[in-house]
């Protein structure tokens, strides 16, 4: 299982971007950074990605 490289630095958008390509990482996404993050995959044509942390910012209930 993937696990997270212990370098990633959580209040870097882009350190936090590069771990999500990799599949790792989603425990750094906040609401601080995760709009940042959605233009990103959006800009760089990752659908899925963007699509899933859309869902991750939608509210629950």
């Amino acid at each position: 299982m993937p696990t997270t490289p212990p370098d990633t630095d959580g209040s870097n958008v882009d350190s936090v971007y590069q771990a999500l390509l990799q599949g790792v990482g989603h425990e750094f996404v906040t609401e601080a950074n995760v709009q940042a993050l959605i233009q990103r995959a959006e800009a760089d044509r990752h659908p899925v990605l963007a699509a899933e942390l859309r869902e991750w910012q939608a509210p629950c209930g």
